[in-house]
């Protein structure tokens, strides 16, 4: 059952295709509207049942808010087990033990930092920029997040991407400019850059569903 509203959208929009000079593409952008969203498959599907572990590095770009590489890490180990990508996940806190109890922790390989911690597969997940701030007006608060991607087995070594050394690069996620002062503004731009970065993370490793994209829409009239 079409909602009432979205069946008011559609007599406006049927409206508007009689007047069009573009009709077909008019009847393509409305049959991707009230289409079923599509499947997307994942990008690499890892053996199930595997113990991953969620590594969050900064090494090449540190961070200035170490809390957004646990937000991070925690939330994409939460979407791979609630998909059954993992059967199970390091806990972030054990990696952070390793790192305090090895001087030489940046030299260990990504299949090394996983063996150690008992880990089948490491979700590398390497930071390539995050911001709280706007960088043209440090009083505003403008959150974005880059990252790049690879999967590793502990013992066999990359199983993705074999086509790209550095990675899989992911788009950059961001949060509104505001000037809230308040003193939770930070967590709060950190949750919500780690909730939108790990949700696709996640869906690189699962089939899911997206809604339909048309080519063309009624603002390209």
């Amino acid at each position: 059952m079409i909602s009432s509203l979205r069946r008011a959208v559609l007599i406006v929009l049927l409206a508007a295709l009689a007047l069009s000079h573009n009709s077909c593409a008019v009847i393509a952008w409305l049959a991707a509207q009230f289409s079923p969203p599509e499947k997307v498959a994942p990008e690499y599907q890892p053996a199930r049942g595997k113990t991953i572990l969620v590594f969050v590095d900064d090494v090449l770009n540190p961070v200035s808010y170490e809390p957004i590489k646990i937000e991070l890490a925690n939330l994409v180990g939460e979407h791979l087990l609630a998909a059954k990508v993992a059967g199970k996940t390091i806990p972030y806190s054990r990696l952070a033990d390793l790192i305090a109890s090895t001087p030489k922790f940046n030299l260990l390989a990504v299949s090394e930092v996983g063996q150690r911690l008992g880990a089948d597969i490491v979700l590398y997940v390497q930071i390539d920029e995050f911001a709280l701030r706007d960088r043209s007006a440090r009083q505003l608060w403008r959150g974005k997040l880059r990252t790049t991607v690879r999967l590793v087995d502990v013992e066999a070594g990359r199983l993705w991407p074999t086509d790209r050394p550095a990675g899989h690069v992911l788009p950059a996620v961001e949060t509104p400019t505001t000037v809230e002062t308040s003193s939770t503004q930070a967590d709060e731009i950190t949750r919500s850059l780690a909730g939108q970065m790990s949700d696709q993370i996640a869906k690189l490793f699962y089939e899911h569903k997206r809604p339909r994209r048309p080519d063309w829409s009624p603002q390209d009239q």
